[in-house]
């Protein structure tokens, strides 16, 4: 008797331990989780017992009723436990080819690297940084697009060429006169979300500017004008924008002396092409604290879109490879348009 409550009470042990393998265990309702262990674990217990209690019966009923057990418990129990079973093998396979990293979980670890690498570019000690990116970057344990954006602040392409956004793919195509490509992409892109202000405002220009098809802007305008959520700065930006583009139509002269230096663009109004051009310089330079805070600034004072410049200076700060000198001078520049733009100006 003894020995059999011991084998019962090692089997209950093991099944319990097995039972933490069913893959139907949710690990979010712990109530359940627990009830179905606790009923796999029962039947098999009482099986079990069933079992062994026909083993002590005389020897004549149980030869009479042993084959019939012999069979139908241990097919039953394997039935009940396969999937544990099979769930814990392959758990087993997946540590043998991938073992566990047991190191304790540093949450800030991520930031505490990046910022090693910010400290030393600060100190000047460049090419520590580089080698030190270059490490982190084998060990997979830091971002790598933050990663690259360091590298690329310190003059290092990265080593695969990124592969280039749809919008910055559709501006390529327009400035290089493939306006019908370039109109393509930017429909497919707000097929997909009409609210894309960014793929709106390009397919303006392209119906506006390019194609001479004012009316084409201004449909896409109407129906970005339906979209919630799109700021209405944005909708009056663009407005301003059709009939800076339109009127270059009608003035060739006008666009022939177009020209070309960012402040000279918005002496003559041109917001939406210094917009455009400082756009490119940036996904080309993301590292350039300077273009981004001109952008922001066009934006905040001469668009009135000062959402669009917090953003911009959000990006700046969450950037690693921007000093705390340059974050806080964008803040204090964010904070003379806020108040620039406030009534009791």
């Amino acid at each position: 008797m003894m020995a059999n409550i011991t084998l019962l009470a090692v089997i209950t042990l093991i099944g319990w331990w097995l039972s933490g393998y069913d893959a139907h265990l949710t690990g979010v309702d712990k109530s359940r989780d627990l009830r179905r262990r606790a009923v796999r674990c029962a039947v098999s217990l009482f099986l079990v017992a069933v079992f062994l209690w026909f083993m002590s019966l005389p020897g004549g009923i149980a030869a009479l009723v042993c084959i019939p057990v012999l069979i139908v418990v241990p097919v039953t129990i394997g039935l009940l436990w396969c999937g544990c079973i099979s769930e814990w093998l392959s758990h087993g396979v997946r540590r043998l080819i991938y073992p566990e990293d047991h190191r304790p979980f540093d949450p800030d670890q991520n930031l505490q690297d990046l910022d090693r690498v910010a400290s030393l570019i600060r100190d000047g000690r460049k090419k520590e940084a580089i080698q030190l990116c270059r490490t982190l970057e084998k060990s997979g344990d830091v971002n790598v697009l933050a990663l690259e954006t360091m590298l690329e602040h310190l003059g290092v392409k990265p080593d695969r060429p990124r592969k280039p956004r749809l919008l910055v793919e559709a501006s390529r195509l327009r400035l290089q006169g493939r306006s019908r490509e370039a109109e393509s992409i930017l429909t497919s892109l707000l097929a997909k979300n009409p609210a894309n202000v960014e793929a709106a405002m390009m397919l303006m220009r392209v119906y506006a500017q390019d194609q001479h098809r004012a009316e084409k802007a201004m449909a896409v305008l109407e129906s970005l004008a339906k979209q919630p959520h799109v700021p209405a700065s944005h909708i009056e930006y663009a407005h301003r924008s059709i009939a800076e583009w339109s009127r270059e139509k009608s003035e060739p002269e006008a666009v022939a002396a177009q020209p070309e230096s960012i402040d000279e663009l918005l002496a003559h109004g041109y917001f939406g092409t210094a917009i455009e051009i400082l756009e490119q310089e940036i996904d080309e330079q993301p590292g350039d604290f300077d273009l981004r805070l001109k952008l922001a600034e066009i934006h905040a004072r001469h668009c009135g879109n000062v959402p669009r410049a917090e953003k911009i200076v959000r990006q700046i700060e969450t950037q690693p490879g921007f000093s705390p000198e340059q974050v806080k001078n964008a803040r204090t520049r964010l904070g003379e348009w806020r108040d620039a733009r406030s009534p009791r100006h």
